[in-house]
């Protein structure tokens, strides 16, 4: 039996597809991990991440110190410091089939501690016994659970059309070779590499 010279066409665009696709996934993917760490790092600058209140007295002396957002649990000195401030503690890698969020290795702007180290105290809590036997208990804030949570809330209600937006650039692909609904998907979920890979 002989298949026209379409349909042989189509076998092979269809061999093509598992790449085709893996590139609009891994667009897709770079993008929902993007959008984890700035919900992150927005609900810390508006406070809407619903974490544990300030005490006064801490809230006191932040503003003492100048501190611009000292009601914010978790901000600090916030964007003032770039490299070495909890709001821009995570680093994205990438990894075989797609990327990794993890804390930084790099110290705090205190030079206390690192911030791998105070994104564990943050986020899980922890009591600290002084040497005058004075205890602080600090209170458990896990902004990057809170913010996971939003994200995939938002993600939620962007999980049809972007499975529509697929499907659509696959069958224009098989049909005719029509690259435009692919390049429109990459071109809408393209991020930038700068801060892919800090450390």
């Amino acid at each position: 039996m002989k298949f026209s010279l379409s349909y042989e066409a189509r076998k092979k665009r269809i061999k093509n597809l598992p790449e085709l696709v893996n590139d609009m996934m891994q667009a897709k993917l770079k993008k929902d991990v993007k959008g984890l760490i700035n919900e992150f790092k927005n609900g810390l600058r508006k406070n809407s991440l619903g974490l544990e209140k300030l005490a006064s007295l801490t809230i006191e002396g932040k503003r003492n110190k100048g501190y611009s957002k000292p009601e914010n649990p978790l901000y600090g000195k916030g964007d003032d410091r770039k490299n070495d401030s909890y709001i821009n503690l995570f680093k994205i890698q990438k990894v075989k089939g797609g990327y990794k969020v993890t804390p930084s290795k790099r110290m705090h702007w205190s030079k206390k501690i690192s911030l791998k180290d105070l994104f564990t105290i943050h986020e899980y809590g922890t009591k600290i016994v002084k040497k005058d036997g004075t205890i602080v208990i600090i209170p458990p804030r896990p902004a990057l659970l809170y913010a996971y949570r939003k994200w995939m809330s938002k993600r939620k209600a962007d999980k049809r059309e972007t499975s529509r937006q697929v499907k659509s650039a696959i069958n224009g692909y098989i049909s005719n070779a029509d690259y435009g609904r692919y390049r429109t998907f990459i071109g809408k979920n393209k991020v930038t590499e700068k801060g892919l890979s800090e450390e």
